[in-house]
């Protein structure tokens, strides 16, 4: 009786049922949804609007979004030229909303991404000799530091001086595109084997490899042992995390070599999921491979983007540096009064954001680049599109995957709607804006569909970091 009485109290309510949580999940998910979604529907139809009364035909409208789809997903290599072009925007924009998460709005991603990707050509062709396994990571290193240290000198006089980052990240953008300029056509220039003004062409050890070469690729030992590596580090890290979850529900008595295993089980796993791929990857991958279109271009740099999104969730809600970020970002006096220092956090936030920058500028280099160099004319404009992205996906780093892929899909598509409509590929980026508007301003939205109620505290985070 004294039980019963106990949980009827309202300090002490009985656990909410497993449906209950089911379905405030459910709702909870198209709540995040249902503004985005309203928002890229709304954009399409004001830009079905735009093409109707610039052509005047209704069936140029029909023509233009056919040739979008078609140029995006069904025609040869769609699909995945719509995944390259996704990559870029996919690190750009989890640099932002890891900015917009501190409270930072960094618009300079732009001239971050030109400072990584510099940085990369050099690093990819001043040593050379050296192995993947070495030559590559290093390479993704110097890149990252490239647009980190470019993102923490605004970080920096932001929090020193109160410098507003809109600005000095707007103005370091112009620095970058013109220091970029005068290092590819001087001290970085190529010397022979081309008339084109480039950087030299990177060591093949400095290489992301295409995924249609991964099978030979892996003939070299030094590559197994690389990748086996690799995958042997990503299982320590789920296996770790795994066990930090079940490490209290497993037996409390146990004998010592049944200790030890559960001491060092991560360990283990990581061994050998190391060892099974270093030996069985490279025979079982020349017995059957399903990429073998050697004029595809997709590569592991999708790989190192998904990990890069499931880092940035993890060091944002799962690490103490990522709450601090976040209060910061949230409230920072608050964040004071808690004893967290504003000025690490606030440089600490722009650099991350500008090491994400910079890796995506690296990623294009050694990745995508036909002459795996840096060339004169390398305009990208993926850092502007990337705010829109970031605000669609919410700033959740998974949600940015899918609207990062949105949009490179519009971006490839673009070619083939302007070629089988005659609408210009540049209504693509009115659609992008339009999403950028409604995204941004969802009251707008909410009027237009006569939605109900105000704005929510998870919207509030969007536009926190934009002021002073």
């Amino acid at each position: 009786m004294a039980n019963s009485d106990k949980t009827a109290t309202p300090g002490n309510r009985a656990p909410r049922s497993s449906g209950q949580g089911r379905a405030f999940s459910g709702k909870r998910i198209a709540d995040l949804l249902g503004m985005p979604l309203l928002a890229l529907a709304t954009a399409f139809v004001l830009g079905a609007v735009v093409i109707f009364l610039t052509s005047g035909r209704l069936e140029t409208v029909g023509e233009a979004y056919w040739g979008l789809l078609r140029g995006a997903f069904l025609k040869e290599r769609g699909f995945s030229e719509s995944l390259v072009a996704a990559i870029p925007y996919i690190f750009l924009s989890l640099g932002l909303a890891l900015g917009f998460k501190t409270g930072l709005f960094n618009i300079g991603v732009e001239g971050q991404f030109y400072m990584g990707a510099i940085a990369a050509a050099w690093a990819g062709q001043a040593i050379q000799g050296l192995p993947t396994l070495i030559h590559l990571p290093l390479v993704l290193l110097i890149g990252a530091a490239g647009g980190a240290i470019w993102a923490g000198i605004p970080g920096y006089l932001k929090a020193k001086t109160g410098a507003h980052e809109v600005i000095s990240t707007m103005m370091m953008n112009y620095v970058a595109f013109r220091l970029t300029e005068f290092l590819i056509s001087g001290p970085l220039r190529a010397q022979s084997g081309s008339s084109t003004i480039q950087t030299p062409r990177i060591s093949p050890g400095a290489e992301l490899w295409a995924l249609w070469d991964i099978p030979n690729r892996l003939a070299d030992p030094l590559n197994a042992l690389a990748v086996g590596l690799g995958l042997g580090f990503l299982a320590w890290m789920i296996a770790r995390a795994s066990r930090r979850k079940t490490k209290d529900e497993g037996p409390k008595n146990v004998d010592g070599n049944s200790s030890f295993v559960i001491r060092h089980s991560s360990i283990l796993i990581a061994i050998v999921v190391a060892a099974l791929a270093f030996i069985a990857l490279p025979p079982l991958t020349r017995l059957w491979w399903p990429f073998t279109d050697q004029y595809d271009r997709l590569h592991l740099g999708l790989v190192l983007a998904v990990l890069a999104a499931v880092g940035v969730w993890w060091l944002l809600w799962k690490t103490t540096i990522g709450f601090e970020l976040r209060t910061v970002g949230a409230n920072p006096n608050a964040a004071r009064y808690a004893g967290m220092s504003i000025t690490r956090n606030v440089v600490l936030g722009m650099a991350l954001s500008g090491a994400l920058a910079g890796l995506a500028g690296t990623v294009e280099v050694v990745g995508v680049s036909i002459c795996r160099c840096l060339p004169l004319f390398f305009s990208s404009g993926y850092g502007f599109d990337s705010i829109a992205i970031a605000l669609l996906g919410r700033n959740n780093p998974f949600g940015i995957l899918a609207s990062s892929f949105l949009f490179g899909a519009m971006r490839n598509g673009a070619d083939l709607m302007e070629l089988s409509s005659g609408v210009s590929k540049y209504i693509i980026s009115l659609i992008q804006a339009l999403v950028l508007l409604f995204v941004a301003a969802p009251a707008v939205v909410r009027w237009l569909y006569r939605i109900k109620g105000g704005a929510r505290a998870d919207e509030a985070p969007l536009t926190r970091g934009w002021g002073g």
